[in-house]
This record gives C-alpha cells, sequence and structure tokens, in this order.
C-alpha cells in the first residue's frame, strides 16, 4: 500500500466533502465562471465578465507553469 495514494485519496474525499456542503448554502449573489480548452482554442464562460478575466488569467498561469516544468 502506497502511503502517497492513501493520503492523496483521503484528501480528496475530504475536498469533496467540502464542496458538497458549500453547494447546500443558499447563494444570493453567486459569480461563476471557467475556461474549457479545446485543444488550442480556449472557450471561456461565465455571468460576470470579471470572472472570466480572472478564470481566463489563471488558465494562462497554470499553462505557463506547466510549459516551464516541461523543459
Amino acid at each position: 500500500m502506497n502511503p502517497l495514494k492513501v493520503f492523496s485519496g483521503i484528501t480528496l474525499i475530504f475536498f469533496g466533502l467540502v464542496l458538497y456542503s458549500l453547494s447546500k448554502i443558499p447563494a444570493e449573489n453567486f459569480n461563476y465562471g471557467g475556461v474549457i480548452l479545446i485543444g488550442p482554442i480556449p472557450v471561456a464562460f461565465g455571468n460576470s465578465s470579471g470572472i472570466m478575466v480572472i478564470a481566463i488569467f489563471i488558465a494562462l498561469l497554470l499553462f505557463a507553469i506547466s510549459m516551464v516544468r516541461r523543459w
């Protein structure tokens, strides 16, 4: 039994339970946004332009980090 896999599994279950409990909180003003990468084409979605800009920035940052780590 690999301790890293056990710890990763417990951590994922914990975060899943936290997200589930947060989803039960009623929200009146809830903003969402995200980015889906389909090949080289990014598709941004959301109900607020500010949140969409933040999501695109985070996606570009994660892309840059993955390219730096690749070299």
